[in-house]
């Protein structure tokens, strides 16, 4: 018999369920937490999977178990085949109940801003049965979830998770971005370069994040430094109420607190930062087939996204 015939023979999907999920989870514990299974199980059933295939996928540490070079195109296999079989049993249960389906779809901060809500309620206008799951991360760990089949799509700025491998991207529309601030703040009615704020108070995304990357771009060639005072935030709710106390700049995507400049609560400064005016859209696994409600919310946000422009 040959090596391959052998090992179809011996492998089972619970060795790459387990697999897979240690990979995504980063630990043995939360692995068999998500899994329902005992620590000992799961253990028992890495070791065998590592035994059939001779190769040792993740070394285990102090913070957890972390996946081995050798290991790594391995894993990235067992990923897509759960990934397949948890879409296969989706699209199952979808033609069974008709309309009903959950879609699970990761986003980033400009993604959120505007036409996910819009899509998301048209959605649950149309199909009430339709479960809709959103998701917030960082674009690794996003473009992790959906290698991984966590989430069935993604939406946002494009960019970093369109240079990542095995992905597809759709894009909807350019997305600007505004400083932002109340109306009595000291910088309410600037209209100069970005690098006469610098010494400002600063409430920013994250330092993993483009967006961040690209504002201290155009502050360093601006005034060759980045701010010094700043705050990391990303989470409409909290960057509102930060905002709101008067004592910052902002720097949101537009559609952020679209009402609150329509009232002028907030104001946009006639402020321009060059080079973060980039696509949002719509990220998928290369060659993934989706469930008829992932690509129903993929429609409404295709719609919204249309209406937007047309705004």
């Amino acid at each position: 018999m040959r090596p391959a015939e052998l090992l179809s023979r011996q492998i089972r999907l619970r060795h790459l369920v387990v697999a897979a999920t240690i990979a995504h989870r980063g630990s043995i514990r939360e692995a068999s937490a998500v899994l329902h299974l005992t620590q000992p199980a799961m253990s028992r059933t890495l070791a065998e999977l590592e035994r059939i295939l001779g190769v040792q996928l993740f070394a285990r540490g102090p913070k957890g178990m972390t996946v081995t070079a050798a290991g790594a195109p391995l894993i990235t296999h067992m990923q897509l085949v759960t990934s397949e079989m948890g879409s296969l049993l989706r699209h199952a249960e979808e033609i069974v109940s008709g309309s009903s389906g959950e879609v699970r779809v990761g986003t980033l901060l400009a993604g959120t801003a505007d036409i996910l809500p819009n899509a998301v309620f048209e959605i649950s206008r149309r199909s009430p049965a339709v479960r809709v799951a959103v998701s917030e991360g960082t674009p690794d760990r996003l473009h992790e979830d959906l290698l991984s089949g966590q989430v069935d799509f993604v939406v946002g700025r494009v960019t970093p998770l369109a240079l990542m491998r095995g992905v597809e991207i759709e894009p909807l529309y350019d997305d600007e971005v505004h400083v932002v601030c109340t109306p009595s703040h000291t910088r309410s009615g600037h209209r100069g370069s970005l690098a006469e704020l610098v010494d400002d108070a600063w409430i920013l995304p994250p330092t993993d994040t483009s967006l961040r990357r690209q504002i201290e771009a155009a502050f360093i060639r601006g005034c060759g430094r980045v701010p010094g005072e700043v705050i990391e935030c990303v989470a409409p709710v909290p960057l509102r109420a930060l905002v709101l106390r008067g004592e910052h700049l902002a720097v949101v995507p537009a559609g952020i607190f679209a009402d609150e400049l329509e009232r002028d609560t907030l104001v946009a400064l006639q402020v321009s930062i060059e080079g973060t005016s980039v696509p949002v859209g719509i990220i998928t696994r290369s060659g993934a087939e989706l469930p008829a409600s992932a690509h129903a919310l993929i429609s409404a946000l295709r719609d919204a996204a249309r209406a937007r422009s047309g705004a």
